[in-house]
């Protein structure tokens, strides 16, 4: 136990200032009247003196810890920057139940990518913890020999981390069997999914965000390629990652040598369905610009490059890359699986929306009827809250990622969710270890980075305009398991100032002991 700081005896002082007083008193009736002016001013010195012994000793700390905590986050929250903001939060311990500390826990807020702790839950669940996604390929009738098919087949089935790297592999899968040529085309088909592209009231102008890619069935890259814009003496560059002729190239920019009048800006047309990428603006004599862009028609864009994959395989392909349905009857051929388990990770640590959005739509088709959507993904997910205990007429859910604006949580419900998952061990820890870790990896590696939260908290980030959330489980020094919830918004200021505020609870949680009271 941390010993209290002794306190001077204010009775006896006073009584030393009344003995002065009264003897500098005394003295002052038997002096002339223009000395007594300097006996005031020894009278106002100690009473200055006492009051200023009262006024500037720092306040006695609690005894109670738990008492201490609450004082500590409500110093945190005094602050200037949540005169106007608002806050909602609550602090539950796993062992005992009760609750350390809470405000405005049960305020409905925007939970941002809070969400997506929803949406790796109830895939753990609803799908299992064993899940795979797939990609698979088809073939038609072979012409005699085997090495000759009429058509191939790619179908996506929602899997949100495909890479080219795997279609390569695919690739060369076919090409083991024999076949060599391809007398017609490269059917994609992404009829798996609905042909809602976009999220649940997910803003227009965000049409050009890597953050925000078309949803598709048949996914590759998080449907983005990236672009180089590299600048010479005073010629430009373009170069595409990876390269592909499926996008046209338009570019305006000019190179500088000292000043720019219009910065740098590469977006996609987006009141066209093709993939017309613009580059306007300046940029500097020998500089570089990197983006990435998310791309229309992402399924014409996965079969654009596996017909490359084909080609370096040793396979020739006739035809073009077409849109289709795999017609019954014909045998896959080969296939590209992803376990769930990396799913969820790539999900909550990098907080990846494309990954959420998929999850969502294949919940729909697998466990209602094909193809998916979000709407049936989103009651699959009330579903599974409501068997947690929760009230799933008091929040709102709009998509599996947290962008849209429509989506209603509060501190309290968050909280709910995290500490019912923590009863139920066959998906817990997969759901567990798929969080940021403080200073070690996804969002917040670069947060928290010292003892005693780093390498300890796990806790999923929420950012949009405004708003700002951290949400998870921590352990005290003690050893004591904690659910949290931080919600932020309301705010136009940078949410820099919200995330050191929320690392600040971090810190006071992971170091929180009851057996010990900070001075």
């Amino acid at each position: 136990m941390v010993k209290r700081k002794q306190i001077y005896p204010v009775r006896k002082y006073l009584s030393a200032c009344r003995a002065m007083i009264h003897c500098f008193t005394n003295k002052a009736a038997h002096t002339q009247r223009k000395n007594s002016k300097g006996i005031y001013f020894l009278i106002l010195f100690f009473a200055g003196t006492l009051l200023g012994f009262v006024t500037n000793h720092p306040p006695l700390s609690s005894r109670d810890p738990v008492e201490q905590l609450q004082k500590n986050i409500n110093a945190i929250l005094s602050d200037s920057i949540f005169i106007a903001a608002h806050a909602g939060i609550k602090v539950v311990s796993l062992e005992t139940g009760k609750v350390l500390y809470e405000h405005d826990s049960k305020a409905l807020m925007n939970p941002a990518s809070n969400v997506k702790l929803i949406t790796s839950a109830a895939a753990l669940s609803v799908l299992d913890t064993n899940f795979q996604f797939k990609t698979s390929v088809f073939a038609d009738n072979t012409a005699p020999g085997g090495d000759i098919v009429q058509n191939i087949y790619l179908k996506g089935y929602g899997d949100p981390d495909l890479r080219t790297s795997d279609l390569d592999s695919l690739a060369y899968t076919v090409h083991r069997l024999g076949i060599n040529k391809v007398l017609h085309n490269i059917i994609v088909d992404d009829s798996f999914f609905d042909d809602q592209y976009w999220g649940s009231n997910w803003s227009w102008d965000d049409e050009s965000d890597p953050d925000a890619p078309s949803i598709n069935a048949l996914s590759i890259n998080k449907n983005c390629i990236g672009i180089t814009v590299t600048a010479g003496l005073n010629d430009i560059a373009i170069a595409l990652e990876p390269n592909t002729d499926i996008v046209s190239v338009f570019n305006k920019a000019a190179v500088v040598l000292d000043s720019i009048r219009m910065p740098l800006k590469i977006r996609r047309l987006s009141w066209t369905n093709i993939n017309t990428i613009v580059i306007e603006g300046d940029i500097f004599r020998y500089g570089q610009v990197t983006q990435k862009i998310p791309l229309n028609r992402p399924e014409l864009y996965a079969g654009a490059l596996f017909k490359e994959s084909l080609r370096l395989a040793g396979i020739t392909v006739s035809g073009d890359v077409v849109s289709g349905v795999v017609p019954d009857g014909i045998h896959e051929i080969a296939r590209h699986v992803q376990p769930i388990q990396k799913v969820v990770e790539t999900m909550n640590k990098q907080s990846d929306n494309l990954s959420a959005e998929n999850i969502l739509k294949v919940m729909g088709a697998l466990k209602y009827s094909i193809p998916g959507s979000a709407r049936n993904g989103v009651f699959l997910e009330d579903k599974f809250l409501s068997t947690l205990g929760m009230d799933t007429t008091m929040f709102s859910i709009a998509d599996g990622s947290g962008v849209s604006r429509h989506n209603l949580l509060s501190a309290d419900q968050l909280v709910q969710l995290l500490v019912a998952l923590n009863k139920l061990p066959r998906l817990f820890m997969m759901f567990y270890n798929s969080l940021p870790i403080a200073g070690l990896d996804g969002t917040i590696a670069n947060r928290m980075i010292q003892y005693p939260a780093a390498y300890n908290l796990h806790a999923k980030t929420g950012t949009l305009n405004g708003v700002s959330c951290l949400s998870g489980y921590v352990q005290t020094r003690d050893g004591e398991m904690l659910a949290f919830a931080i919600m932020m918004q309301n705010f136009v200021s940078s949410s820099s100032e919200y995330r050191q505020a929320q690392d600040r609870i971090g810190y006071l949680l992971a170091g929180f002991s009851r057996t010990m009271v900070p001075e």
